[in-house]
């Protein structure tokens, strides 16, 4: 009888549990979704970049180094601004395993040879679980914009490109 009592306990416990996180997926995707449309506003000199966005609050950046040595793209110091002007940090997707790990503490930099490309991926730190699920980050106010700052090391010295992301809704 005990047993049977523990089994109800931990069904009920489990179907809490269940409806809980139905209703916390069902309330992530629900409503309008928005589209991110990136505008650069500061460029670098000998240095093109892009961003696009995937899906799921995955970006996509492609940097093209026409600098005469290589750069390195500096994670730790790349940020995300979301429209309540609050950063995240940009975390570097070099494959799609690792978003099924936890946010590394500090990240090696993507270093771009001398006429080279770099293609890769990334995600910001504090919308990672979104990724992760599958569900696309809605924007705090889609009145107002966004903004990327991506930091560089280019011969010793830090520079910035930055980008304003606004959101068109798509349904």
């Amino acid at each position: 009888m005990q047993a049977c009592s523990v089994q109800i306990k931990m069904m009920r416990h489990f179907l809490t549990v269940t409806i809980f996180m139905l209703a916390t997926l069902q309330a992530g995707c629900a409503g309008t979704q928005y589209e991110p449309a990136i505008a650069p506003f500061a460029s670098i000199d000998k240095v093109q970049v892009s961003i696009s966005y995937k899906r799921d609050g995955i970006y996509q950046v492609q940097v093209v180094n026409n600098q005469p040595a290589p750069i390195s793209l500096i994670w730790d110091e790349s940020v995300y601004v979301n429209t309540a002007g609050i950063g995240t940090k940009l975390i570097h997707i070099p494959t799609r395993q690792d978003l099924d790990k936890s946010p590394p503490h500090t990240q090696k930099p993507s270093t771009i040879a001398q006429h080279g490309r770099l293609q890769t991926e990334f995600v910001g730190e504090s919308w990672i679980d979104y990724a992760r699920r599958g569900v696309t980050p809605r924007p705090r106010d889609v009145a107002k914009k966004a903004k990327i700052d991506l930091t560089f090391s280019i011969n010793g010295k830090r520079a910035h490109w930055r980008a304003e992301v606004g959101f068109a809704p798509t349904d």
